[in-house]
């Protein structure tokens, strides 16, 4: 009796296994629209803004500017020293580009972690985007490692592994992360006045740093000082980022409609704020968190979906 309860724990297991394989061209369209964040960022920028100098010769971040710190021994860009960085700004460049590729599957999920967590803790020029990149990353490492395709845009062949179930509880982990992240964004919210009484979007779309571009002003403001409308497009906000934390407990029919929504809100965020390196870390995030990565993807079917909702 009790091997036959195991053997039926087994053919459960192998079941689930087989149905929940995430090795889809999901996971490869999210690590390439990682990776062209990470690229376009190398791509764009020369060395000395990206590893910047004071006028005094000091390094803006603090980590370059000792020897003692054991992790730039082992940091990608810093290899042959800080002063010679450009060297691993193209190398960078190029092993990015065999990563959105497909190609070398369980080699370049590695080498995409070491430059992402690399140029978070070196570069001069970071934002959230970097830290997401370097986290997401990592998590895709299990699954990358116990992919067996050539190339991650390849449609998948289910298959029942015992590996399977790491890649499972690293899909499961990203989840949990992107979760975190909108729930952190939207609770870290509510004790600020301007939030709380619905005039804090205008206040950060008119920010002097951060702000829209003086072009999109005339066309805005008047909208943004409207006593209706300012509160209610300030606290949609906030309304947007808890449903996104709550579609890790929703079926895959809503996750899968709300995944325009959230990659339209961000797309207005490069828009009107500049900030692309984040938007291309968090689209990841939110394609392997929203939508189901056992399924491969219909590249054709989806574009038509994303043109009736947009």
């Amino acid at each position: 009796m009790i091997k036959s309860k195991l053997d039926n724990f087994e053919s459960f297991v192998k079941r689930l296994t087989k149905k929940y394989d995430p090795h889809t061209n999901v996971i490869g369209l999210g690590r390439s629209i990682l990776a062209v964040g990470t690229l376009l960022t190398l791509l764009s920028n020369p060395s000395h803004y990206l590893f910047n100098k004071s006028v005094e010769g000091v390094y803006f971040n603090p980590l370059l500017n000792t020897d003692e710190f054991t992790i730039n021994k082992l940091n990608f860009f810093l290899l042959f020293g800080p002063d010679y960085a450009y060297i691993m700004q193209i190398l960078g460049i190029l092993i990015l580009i065999v990563v959105i590729s497909g190609y070398f599957i369980k080699v370049t999920s590695v080498l995409h972690w070491w430059i992402a967590a690399s140029f978070m803790l070196s570069s001069s020029l970071l934002d959230g985007g970097d830290q997401i990149a370097a986290i997401m990353s990592l998590l895709l490492i299990p699954i990358c490692i116990t992919d067996t395709r050539k190339n991650h845009w390849e449609v998948s062949e289910k298959r029942e592994s015992a590996s399977n179930i790491l890649a499972i509880m690293a899909v499961w982990l990203i989840r949990i992360q992107v979760a975190i992240i909108y729930l952190d964004a939207a609770t870290g919210k509510f004790p600020v006045t301007e939030w709380a009484n619905g005039t804090a979007l205008y206040y950060w779309l008119n920010h002097s740093v951060f702000g829209i571009q003086s072009g999109f002003t005339p066309l805005l403001n008047p909208i943004l000082s409207n006593k209706f409308l300012e509160p209610v497009l300030t606290y949609s906000v906030l309304i947007l980022e808890l449903l996104l934390f709550t579609s890790i407990f929703a079926s895959v029919r809503f996750r899968k409609r709300m995944l325009p929504f959230a990659i339209g809100f961000h797309f207005f965020i490069i828009i009107f704020h500049g900030i692309f390196s984040f938007f291309f870390s968090i689209v990841c995030g939110l394609v392997l968190y929203l939508y189901p990565t056992y399924h491969d993807l219909k590249f054709k079917a989806l574009a038509l979906k994303f043109k009736k909702v947009l």
